[in-house]
């Protein structure tokens, strides 16, 4: 089972989680680039961006929208976004399940 897909059926365990939605959740990355660094990941498992549902990736973008508009209140010292998803082995995607990265960048 991929490691999104096992968290995905264990969110009810999840002590890290930020919010969750009908298709997607969103938790901060293991391995933050940045303070704040947040994934929104699909419940269902998508290898990646073209495969996903349209469902899960309005709820997706709408969820990355949502957060990063709450952490820019709460931290006005961020200047900027990064956005992120990489598709395929070539582009850097190193866990083949649909998420998308929110960065804050200062």
């Amino acid at each position: 089972m991929c490691v999104f897909c096992e968290i995905s059926s264990n969110l009810d365990k999840q002590s890290n989680l930020i919010k969750e939605g009908q298709h997607v959740f969103l938790i901060p990355d293991k391995h933050p680039v940045t303070e704040g660094h947040a994934l929104v990941i699909t419940k269902e498992h998508y290898q990646d961006f073209s495969s996903c549902s349209g469902e899960a990736l309005q709820e997706a973008v709408v969820l990355a929208k949502e957060h990063s508009l709450k952490l820019q209140q709460e931290n006005p010292s961020i200047q900027g976004f990064n956005f992120v998803s990489n598709q395929g082995a070539k582009a850097k995607q190193v866990i083949f399940h649909f998420h998308l990265h929110i960065i804050p960048r200062y």
